[in-house]
């Protein structure tokens, strides 16, 4: 299988690319510099130039492979534009391919609203996107239209490496005596994924996908932030002190990303689980803690 990645150089997508190079399968990313050239063939891809801003230096090559996987983002003002504007190119490019063109599109949890109650959030569950991802919503929408993609999006909970994410972000906060600041409160939950095993989730999405599926991923269905930071300084010896911080005072708009930090939310993650088989190797949260928190 030839496998196009997008963003394979970011947080997900090194994870993604590394996974499917382990699995035999050949791996294709997107680069749009030397560096991450140099990168992706260090993980055992091929890189092919071009730029998510310009899909129609990739689009072609990207449709002519079996599939494509979608993790990369630009993270600045016209992020929505780019995004959108990429995938209807590749939409358009797919329409030449005697088969659908298998899409593994990156959402996220952000996209649903907050728990209500103790009832967890579905791939059932509207979305309610925040304003940052609203765009995610859209496309989503119109990539499910028609015949041309097979699509699977996959929803990642808070992504947590030994680099990025909350326990990372949390740990860094400790060990320079810091408070970690965050738009949450102490109560607030967060659902938690490893990015490894994320990555798995994709390999199986691949392997196992419908026509349309939504797969939720999530490790840890819930924590409270304090509940999560007390496990932080047990396993330092050392107190992490939660601070609440203010909404910008002076308005963001759309760009407002860590909005969603201050969402409670609670995840039922057994259809991705049984739709794939999935089983995510760091479940508990001292299994998180004692391999990121480092």
């Amino acid at each position: 299988m030839d496998v196009f990645v997008t963003g394979g150089t970011g947080s997900i997508g090194t994870a993604v690319v590394k996974k499917l190079v382990q699995e035999d399968l050949r791996v294709i990313g997107l680069a749009r510099s030397d560096d991450a050239t140099e990168k992706l063939r260090s993980l055992g891809a091929s890189a092919f130039p071009g730029d998510l801003r310009n899909p129609d230096s990739w689009v072609a090559r990207a449709a002519s492979c079996d599939a494509v996987i979608h993790t990369g983002a630009t993270f600045t003002e016209d992020m929505g534009r780019v995004d959108r504007q990429s995938m209807l190119a590749l939409k358009q490019a797919a329409k030449h391919r005697k088969q659908p063109l298998q899409i593994v599109y990156t959402g996220g949890i952000w996209l649903y609203p907050a728990s209500q109650g103790d009832k967890p959030i579905t791939e059932k569950t509207p979305f309610s996107p925040l304003p940052a991802f609203r765009f995610m919503s859209e496309t989503i929408r119109t990539m499910s239209h028609g015949t041309d993609l097979n699509l699977t999006v996959v929803h990642p909970a808070l992504v947590c490496s030994q680099t990025a994410g909350p326990i990372a972000d949390m740990t860094r906060a400790l060990k320079a005596g810091e408070p970690f600041e965050t738009r949450a409160t102490s109560s607030t939950t967060w659902p938690l994924v490893e990015v490894g095993d994320l990555a798995s989730l994709y390999l199986l999405a691949l392997r196992h996908a419908r026509f349309r599926m939504s797969l939720i991923a999530g490790s840890i269905p819930g924590i409270s932030v304090g509940h999560l930071a007390s496990h932080i300084s047990a396993r330092h010896g050392k107190p992490l002190e939660i601070v609440s911080a203010p909404e910008p005072v002076e308005s963001v708009g759309d760009n407002d990303w860590a909005a969603g930090y201050a969402l409670s939310q609670k995840i039922d993650v057994s259809h991705a689980q049984r739709a794939t088989g999935w089983q995510p190797e760091l479940s508990t949260i001292e299994d998180l803690v004692v391999t990121l928190s480092r």
